[in-house]
C-alpha cells in the first residue's frame, strides 16, 4: 500500500487517466486536423483495431491484477506474478503486433497502416501493464509516471514533425509509438520488475481473464455498434449529430468514471478479501455519493446545452435536444461504477459477464427501437431508458454477490 495519504492517491490516479485519455483523444484530433480525409480515414481504422486489441490485452492482464494482485499477501509471490504479467503483456504485444503487420501487409487498403502501428504495440502493451500494476498496489503517482513519461515524449515527437510539416499516419504511429517506448523506459526506475515467464500469470488469473475479456470487448463495442447503426439507418448527419453531443456531454464525465472504476477495484479487493464486510459498504456509499454529484453537473449541461453546443460544436446546434437524453444516460452510468467496481474487486467475474451481457443487449435494443420510432431522438431516449435498467441490474447482482474470503476460490473459467 502507497504511503500516500488516500485523496491524493485519488486525484493523481484521476489525473493519469484524463492524461492517457487526453493523449489519445489529442492523437485523433490532430490527426482529423493535418491528414487529408483518405488519410485520416485510413488512420481511424488502423488505430480503432489497435485500441481494441490493446483493451482486449488489458482484459487479460491489467483489469485482473486490479482485483487479484491486492489479494496476495506474500510479498514474493506478489514480484513473481508482478514479473509474469508484464511478461504476458510483452508476448501478447510481440503475438498481436505480427498479425498486425501480416494483415496489414496482406489486406492492404485502410489497414496497410496497421503495419506501423504494429511496431510499437508491444511497448504500448507494457506500458500499459505497468500502469496497472502501481494501480492495483494504490501506487498512482507512479502510474502517472509512465503516462506523463508517454506523453511528454509523444508531444515532444508531435512538434518536431510539425516543425518539418510532414505529416502522415506512419509519423504520428511513430509518435504515438516513441511516447509508448519512453513510458517502458521509465519502468526500471520505478521497481515493478521486469518481463519474465507470462505462465503464472495466466494461470494464476484464468478465473478472471476469460470473463473480464468479454466484458471488456462487448462495453468497448457497444457504442461503435450504436453510431455505425445510426449511419447506416439514419442520414449521416443525425450520427454526426449525436457523435457531437456524446463528445460534449458523455465523453468527458466517462473519462473520470474510468478513473474511478480504476481506483475503486483494488479497494474492494483488499477489504473483500480481509473480510470486512462494513468497508466493502462504506466504499460503495461513498462512491456512489461521489457519482451522484457527478451526476449533477452532467445534469447542468441541460439547461446550457444551446449555449454549449453554439460555442464547441456549432455545426450541430439543430441536435441541442439530445443533449438531455444523452446527459440522462450519462448520470445513470456514473451511478453504476461502485456496483461494476464491487463485482470486479469481489472477482465475480461470472456474474460481471453476465451482466454487461443484458446492459449491451437492452442498450442495443432500446436504441434499435427508438430509431425506429422516432429517429436519432428515439434512439437517444432508448438508450437513456436502458440506462436506467442496466443500474438496476447492476445494483442488484453486485449487492446480491456474496463476498469472497482469502484463500480465493476461482470461479470456472471460460471454456
Amino acid at each position: 500500500m502507497s504511503a500516500v495519504p488516500t485523496s491524493r492517491r485519488a486525484a493523481l490516479g484521476v489525473a493519469d487517466q484524463v492524461l492517457s485519455s487526453g493523449t489519445n483523444y489529442l492523437t485523433a484530433f490532430i490527426a482529423s486536423v493535418v491528414l487529408a480525409p483518405e488519410a485520416f480515414g485510413s488512420f481511424v481504422v488502423a488505430y480503432a483495431v489497435v485500441t481494441i486489441y490493446s483493451a482486449a490485452v488489458r482484459a487479460f492482464v491489467g483489469e485482473p491484477m486490479l482485483a487479484h494482485l491486492p489479494t496476495v499477501d506474500d510479498e514474493h509471490e506478489a514480484r513473481r506474478l508482478v514479473g509474469s504479467a508484464l511478461g504476458a503483456a510483452a508476448v501478447l504485444g510481440l503475438a498481436g503486433g505480427l498479425v498486425a503487420f501480416l494483415v496489414g501487409a496482406v489486406v492492404g487498403g485502410p489497414l496497410v497502416w496497421l503495419t506501423v502501428f504494429a511496431l510499437w504495440l508491444p511497448g504500448a502493451l507494457v506500458a500499459d501493464a505497468g500502469r496497472y500494476v502501481f494501480f492495483a498496489r494504490s501506487d498512482t503517482a507512479r502510474a502517472l509516471a509512465i503516462d506523463g513519461a508517454w506523453a511528454l515524449t509523444q508531444a515532444v515527437a508531435l512538434v518536431g514533425t510539425a516543425a518539418t510539416g510532414a505529416w502522415t499516419v506512419g509519423g504520428l504511429a511513430a509518435a504515438w509509438g516513441v511516447g509508448a517506448l519512453a513510458g517502458v523506459a521509465v519502468l526500471p526506475l520505478l521497481g515493478p520488475g521486469r518481463p519474465t515467464d507470462p505462465r503464472p500469470w495466466l494461470r494464476a488469473t484464468r478465473y478472471l481473464s476469460g470473463w473480464f475479456t468479454g466484458v471488456s470487448i462487448i462495453g468497448q463495442s457497444q457504442i461503435y455498434v450504436v453510431l455505425l447503426g445510426a449511419g447506416l439507418l439514419l442520414a449521416p448527419v443525425d450520427a454526426a449529430g449525436l457523435r457531437a453531443v456524446q463528445l460534449l456531454v458523455y465523453q468527458p464525465p466517462m473519462t473520470f468514471m474510468a478513473a474511478v472504476l480504476v481506483l475503486l477495484t483494488p479497494v474492494f479487493a483488499r477489504r473483500a478479501a480481509a473480510g470486512d464486510d462494513a468497508g466493502v459498504d462504506r466504499a460503495r456509499t461513498v462512491s456512489v455519493g461521489a457519482m451522484a454529484v457527478l451526476g449533477l453537473v452532467v445534469l447542468a449541461a441541460i439547461p446550457l446545452r444551446h449555449d454549449l453546443l453554439d460555442l464547441l460544436f456549432p455545426r450541430y446546434t439543430a441536435f441541442a435536444d439530445l443533449v438531455i437524453p444523452v446527459a440522462i444516460q450519462c448520470a445513470l452510468a456514473g451511478l453504476t461504477v461502485a456496483f461494476h467496481a464491487r463485482l470486479r474487486g469481489t472477482r465475480r467475474a461470472r456474474a460481471l459477464f453476465g451482466v454487461q451481457l443484458v446492459i449491451t443487449t437492452g442498450v442495443l435494443g432500446g436504441a434499435l427501437l427508438g430509431m425506429l420510432v422516432a429517429g436519432v431522438h428515439g434512439l437517444a431516449w432508448g438508450m437513456a431508458l436502458a440506462g436506467a435498467v442496466s443500474l438496476t441490474v447492476m445494483a442488484v447482482v453486485a449487492e446480491r454477490a456474496p463476498l469472497p474470503r482469502t484463500p480465493v476460490t476461482p470461479e470456472v473459467p471460460v471454456p
